[in-house]
């Protein structure tokens, strides 16, 4: 287990993830202490805007994710498409996914890392989507002492992804976006 550096947020998204994702990092604190990883699920043939949109909503730097690239406090690293992200040792893992893309579980790739090297410094947050992708590497961050917030599935604009996180009974707090930036605190 990785017991040095920032304690480390992994958050997944899916369909209506990029007006959620929005939301939270415009209410984060930019000098909070933590590390934010994004993973939403995107189209492996294009490249990705996400880190480019996001970083109009705050002053924390908001980087595309570099293999080997040391997870630094108050950063937002965010997944490249077509790949997956995972953490070890305080650093980022980029790769190539072996699953046939529709298949892949890039948020529970990510968390189950978290939950591995993190334990009970891991923090995942659930955010709109489809499917149940996040829902395994929750019960990961849960069963290794971390914390889980799931977004209220009444306000996301897709409910899968939280409502089957919430139903795993592995999450801590269900929480509209706007509230979750204290419930990190």
């Amino acid at each position: 287990m990785f017991t040095r550096g920032p304690p480390v947020v992994g958050v997944g998204a899916s369909a209506g993830g990029l007006d959620a994702l929005t939301k939270l990092v415009s209410a984060l604190p930019i000098h909070g202490g933590l590390a934010y990883i994004f993973v939403q699920h995107l189209d492996p043939t294009h490249k990705s805007l996400m880190a480019e949109l996001l970083a109009e909503h705050t002053a924390m730097p908001v980087l595309q994710a570099a293999d080997g690239a040391i997870i630094e406090p108050d950063h937002i690293y965010v997944i490249p498409a077509g790949t997956n992200l995972a953490v070890e040792h305080g650093v980022l893992r980029v790769s190539n996914p072996t699953a046939p893309h529709g298949a892949r579980m890039p948020v529970d790739f990510l968390l189950n890392s978290l939950a591995d090297q993190y334990g009970d410094r891991a923090i995942a947050i659930i955010l709109s989507g489809t499917g149940t992708d996040g829902t395994l590497g929750a019960k990961a961050v849960h069963a290794g002492g971390g914390f889980v917030i799931v977004q209220d599935p009444a306000e996301a604009e897709y409910a899968g992804m939280p409502q089957s996180a919430i139903e795993s009974a592995a999450v801590d707090a269900v929480l509209a976006v706007a509230q979750m930036p204290a419930a990190l605190a």
